[in-house]
């Protein structure tokens, strides 16, 4: 009987629950709900992308690259026809992908875009389907690396100095990265890596294995054992977006004297000071 009242008890107060429960919920209003909320006219705007090399095997967006790279330019509308002209050269994919050599160091290069499209004439009924667009972009001088005994690389915006905010510390600190050369490989020093003045310099020779114009991503070269811990298992990016914001990701393994070891990581959102 016990057993009883208490299923019958529980069924009650389930009862009771959903009822209340029904009464907070808001009624729908289908009315309220504007089928072109999310809608769009038809348009030829497209990205440009930049090579970051086979390691990170992706594009960063950018208005500037290097000569000698891999340029993709994508359009944004889907499900549509294309036609890219694009020098004497007419592609008709939604993206379409050229390689552009020294020749055209310092030439601003013409994009245009034709998109066509079945266009959306309950919300928008002045639509004719079609729209054009021509974008150009810069093919930088950058890098360079001289021959002879000069081993300075201008790394075109990569290199210079960012004044970014760290959580760790609740502040704004400055970080510079230098990109240089040694033993015949490039590398990269970075001053005031935590915020409290470490220093990781071109001694501890940094391995680059991703880079753009915008973009930079690198490894420590574990074959040089006179740095420190923390310089030695340091990698990461740098990342100078399109919008103006300097993106910094920076971790390291740092070893203990009892044999165990620390991850640490160092995110970083700013904006680049100066060259």
């Amino acid at each position: 009987m016990r057993i009883r009242n208490i299923i019958i008890f529980t069924g009650l107060t389930l009862a009771i629950t959903l009822l209340a429960c029904r009464k907070i919920q808001p009624d729908f209003d289908v009315a309220a709900t504007d089928p072109c909320d999310c809608a769009s006219e038809v348009s030829a705007d497209f990205v440009i992308e930049e090579y970051t090399g086979p390691i990170s095997n992706y594009f960063v967006e950018t208005d500037t690259t290097f000569h000698d790279t891999e340029v993709q330019f994508r359009a944004k509308e889907d499900n549509a026809e294309y036609t890219w002209y694009i020098g004497i050269d007419t592609f008709y994919s939604q993206s379409a992908t050229r390689y552009f050599t020294d020749q055209w160091i310092g030439f601003d290069i013409p994009i245009t875009l034709v998109v066509k499209k079945e266009p959306n004439k309950t919300c928008f009924p002045n639509d004719d389907g079609y729209d054009s667009i021509t974008k150009t972009f810069y093919v930088s001088q950058y890098p360079i690396i001289p021959s002879g005994d000069n081993q300075d690389i201008q790394f075109g915006s990569i290199e210079g100095t960012y004044r970014v905010y760290s959580k760790d510390i609740n502040d704004s600190i400055d970080i510079s990265f230098d990109v240089d050369k040694i033993q015949s490989l490039e590398s990269v020093s970075i001053y005031n890596v935590d915020g409290s003045g470490t220093d990781c310099e071109k001694s501890m020779a940094r391995l680059i294995y991703a880079r753009s114009y915008r973009y930079l991503e690198f490894y420590s070269n574990v074959l040089v054992t006179d740095s420190t811990a923390f310089c030695l298992n340091l990698e990461g990016y740098v990342w100078n977006r399109i919008d103006g914001v300097a993106e910094i990701h920076l971790e390291t393994e740092e070893y203990l004297e009892n044999g165990q070891f620390i991850e640490r990581d160092f995110e970083y959102l700013g904006r680049k000071l100066q060259h």
